[in-house]
């Protein structure tokens, strides 16, 4: 199983425009790792490539992995910098199949064209959709619109991704993260904050064992530099991603 973090910027990416703060102007001027487009994965296992959320750069961040084939694509949840860029798929080459929670398919908003291209399946939370020898299980998380996590299944191997998930966990939320060989959090700030996980949370979850490997994604301008964050992070173990970053689970 391998993971491509297409983009690992929040809401507003990083340079946010129109923002003349310490990060956004250090992202400008020094180019590298501080510039996060909005947040994408790719996740390629048993022969297949899913890609999860369509933030407003997706075209971009394709021809920049050189992906020219999907098997699907998941979606999060509702909100712009996650679902932003799915009109792009209107010039897709094939017909792409969307998956998306029953809440958010009504509120998809699909030119002509599209709806003509695209195949539309809903799924229920701890449902799961097999893409030959990969498992994928949506799960409900904790966020103030409906929204959902992925499990990814290959073998022996797990991957979890909480997606906008706050730090309020269930038991099950638990088990999942325990289960898994890597588990990446969408952490927009250092410091605690309603309705998304923090780095300060994450490293509580490491610091109690719940987690094996965690990746954080999903970073706000208001959060650390890279630099700054990966030596805050370091001692736990926990990994802070970054644009084109990939990972492989052997």
């Amino acid at each position: 199983m391998k993971i491509t973090f297409l983009g690992t910027g929040a809401a507003e990416g990083i340079p946010k425009f129109g923002c003349e703060c310490e990060h956004c102007r250090i992202a400008r001027e020094k180019d590298g790792k501080n510039v996060r487009q909005r947040t994408a994965l790719l996740v390629e296992a048993a022969g297949h490539r899913i890609l999860i959320d369509t933030p407003p750069e997706i075209s971009i961040q394709l021809n920049k992995s050189n992906v020219f084939n999907l098997s699907a694509v998941f979606l999060t949840h509702e909100h712009f910098d996650h679902i932003g860029g799915l009109v792009e798929f209107e010039y897709w080459r094939y017909p792409i199949h969307i998956f998306a929670g029953i809440e958010l398919l009504p509120k998809l908003r699909l030119t002509p064209r599209m709806q003509k291209n695209a195949l539309l399946s809903p799924f229920l939370s701890n449902s799961s959709v097999y893409f030959g020898g990969l498992q994928i299980i949506p799960f409900r998380v904790m966020h103030h619109v409906p929204c959902y996590g992925f499990a990814f299944v290959e073998g022996e191997k797990w991957a979890i991704y909480l997606s906008d998930s706050s730090f309020q966990l269930s038991s099950f939320h638990f088990h999942l993260i325990r289960q898994a060989d890597i588990a990446i959090f969408n952490t927009p700030t250092f410091d605690e904050r309603d309705n998304h996980m923090s780095v300060r949370d994450v490293i509580k979850l490491v610091r109690d064992g719940s987690v094996k490997r965690a990746v954080l994604t999903h970073i706000n301008h208001r959060n650390y530099i890279h630099e700054v964050l990966e030596k805050k992070v370091a001692p736990y173990g926990i990994v802070v991603a970054y644009d084109g970053m990939e990972i492989e689970l052997g």
